[in-house]
């Protein structure tokens, strides 16, 4: 693939901005390029072209498995964008008082229901956030039901460690 510079050609350009309607206001000379930029010159569709290439080269969830990253860009479809788009679920501040947010609410008690239904759990959260957050959460929580389980322990230097069922000689072979 072609570097977008690659693809220039002297003389080629678009004009995507409208006519500006306010006073033009001059910088000093002293915040002046002293040359003009290396910038591409291609046309619109050189552009979209290239970018659309671009995504092609980029693998992610919409063209095979993706096993790091954000969450959000793996696990949720784009009909997600759309829903959470509405306009009951776009404009809702954080702050709002909550008899204005009821039915967001339900949406995500409903959610929580049927989540909770479908993996046998108790209760869930939706509070950490994808990446570091949803890790530590999940962390937390394994060690949570390892000391549960008696399975969490301190060393001798008081460092927590998990115990195995495994044999001496064989600690990971898939089971913690």
């Amino acid at each position: 693939m072609k570097l977008i510079f690659e693809k220039s050609k002297e003389g080629r350009g678009l004009d995507l901005l409208p006519e500006c309607d306010v006073e033009e206001y001059k910088l000093g000379n002293d915040f002046l390029r002293k040359d003009e930029p290396n910038l591409p010159e291609v046309s619109e569709n050189d552009i979209s072209r290239h970018y659309t290439e671009l995504a092609g080269e980029t693998h992610g969830v919409n063209n095979g498995f993706y096993p790091l990253g954000s969450c959000t860009m793996k696990y949720n479809p784009k009909i997600n964008e759309d829903t959470a788009g509405l306009e009951g679920f776009k404009s809702i501040h954080p702050l709002q008082p909550e008899e204005s947010v009821q039915g967001c609410f339900e949406v995500l008690q409903t959610a929580k229901d049927c989540l909770c239904e479908i993996t046998g759990m108790d209760d869930m959260t939706f509070q950490p956030a994808a990446g570091a957050h949803g890790e530590f959460t999940g962390l937390m929580l394994i060690k949570k039901i390892s000391r549960r389980k008696g399975r969490f322990k301190k060393n001798k230097n008081n460092r927590s460690r998990f115990s195995t069922r495994n044999k001496p000689g064989k600690r990971f072979n898939g089971r913690v």
